[in-house]
């Protein structure tokens, strides 16, 4: 759309890359984030993989990259962790 304005983009892998745009549609801005992939022409496309949201949401969504940011975090943490030792076990008593 004319409208579009890529704000940020990265690539997933070698044919497919996310964007995030922003867009007015009918008078109202949306925020877009969407996987495009590579036709056979050498041009991106946009795919039905992504979410729209009108631009209201900002806040809650920012709220929400937050929280899963810091929930891998700490998942990378809890795996990067030695694992606890087994508690000795007291040798058998002799008969």
């Amino acid at each position: 759309m004319a409208d579009d304005k890529v704000v940020d983009s990265f690539k997933r892998n070698a044919t497919e890359e996310v964007r995030a745009t922003v867009r007015t549609y009918r008078g109202k801005q949306y925020m877009d984030m969407r996987i495009y992939y590579m036709d056979d022409a050498g041009e991106y496309k946009p795919t039905k993989k992504g979410i729209n949201l009108s631009v209201d949401l900002l806040p809650e969504l920012t709220r929400m990259v937050e929280k899963l940011a810091k929930a891998v975090q700490e998942e990378q943490a809890a795996a990067a962790a030695p694992a606890p030792e087994a508690p000795k076990q007291p040798p058998p008593e002799a008969k």
